[in-house]
């Protein structure tokens, strides 16, 4: 399943869903396939996000079947494009909603 995050007034950005309910989780919500985060809140869930990426190992990938030689993207890797998506919704303002795609 794919999940498409966006904000009210950002563009859009698509994640697997095992990928985004874990960020999702991290920004402190429940990782359900569809939800929303209201535009005060937005700035609190990208605090979570990024102190909760700081706890994990550089080393640390987002499969946990995957060896740790191997070439899979690393969880923090895969945020990028999310924190960038949360960092203009503080600047400009506006709520978060994610759903299936």
């Amino acid at each position: 399943m794919l999940i498409e995050i966006q904000g009210e007034r950002t563009g859009s950005i698509v994640m697997f869903g095992n990928v985004a309910s874990t960020l999702l989780k991290m920004m402190g919500q429940s990782g359900q396939p569809e939800g929303a985060i209201r535009e005060e809140d937005v700035p609190d869930a990208l605090a979570h996000l990024n102190q909760a990426l700081e706890s994990v190992p550089d080393d640390t990938n987002d499969d946990k079947n995957a060896d740790a030689d191997d070439d899979s993207v690393r969880i923090k890797t895969r945020a990028v494009p999310l924190i960038k998506l949360l960092e203009e919704c503080v600047e400009k303002g506006g709520y978060l909603m994610w759903k299936p795609q």
